[in-house]
């Protein structure tokens, strides 16, 4: 819609646009007396109903003049741009990590071993590789691989832990932070036995060599 249909509009709708004007005669002296006779002096003139009626119809123009200028704005206004997010912070979702990771089980069980060899170490695994603890977080251990004996190549190995037993892991038998070790498993479970533990724990390395 253009200002000039606007306009026409309004003027449609305005009820007082059928109604005379009043002469030039009567006007002049109207404005020179309302100019000239100061307010708390000026004579209360009681109203006609003639007069009332046209100050009702002066009114009711008035207000539909007022109606039709808000609608010809809300018509013609611009449309809402996207809302703004100006002051509103913006907090970064975390990154997804696209390492792959593997999932082990340290049960915990009580076995009664036989001395570790390279033979049974190669024979009786499916995954072996070398890690350092990166996180531990409740009963979870979390190590970042840093090479792979056999299996699947990954980036990181989970390992929950289950209770204890009397023969664990080489070392301290616990994973502990920054620690380094080397983590045979067979069918998602942690070989213990003599044949995961410390990297550092005496012959471990050399019968990891051995057999891969």
């Amino acid at each position: 819609m253009t200002d000039d249909d606007l306009r026409a509009h309004l003027r449609r709708a305005d009820p007082g646009a059928s109604l005379p004007q009043l002469p030039p005669d009567r006007i002049a002296p109207l404005l020179e007396h309302t100019m000239a006779v100061p307010f708390a002096e000026a004579t209360v003139t009681p109203i006609t109903t003639s007069a009332r009626r046209r100050r009702v119809a002066m009114l009711a123009a008035a207000a539909v003049v007022l109606f039709g200028v808000a609608a010809g704005w809300a018509l013609l206004r611009p449309s809402p741009g996207p809302e703004s997010t100006a002051g509103v912070p913006v907090v970064p979702l975390p990154a997804i990590s696209s390492a792959s990771v593997t999932r082990l089980t340290a049960t915990g069980m009580v076995a009664k071993c036989m001395e570790p060899t390279a033979e049974l170490l190669r024979s009786r695994t499916d995954f072996a590789f070398a890690g350092t603890v990166q996180e531990i977080d409740g009963g979870v251990v979390t190590l970042a691989v840093t090479h792979v004996y056999l299996g699947t190549p990954v980036d990181l190995v989970q390992v929950a832990q289950e209770g204890g037993a009397s023969e664990t892991m080489l070392g301290s038998g616990k994973f502990e932070q920054g620690g380094k070790y080397l983590v045979a498993a067979s069918e998602g479970a942690i070989r213990i036995c003599g044949y995961s533990g410390e990297a550092d724990a005496p012959g471990l390395q050399a019968l990891y060599d051995a057999a891969f």
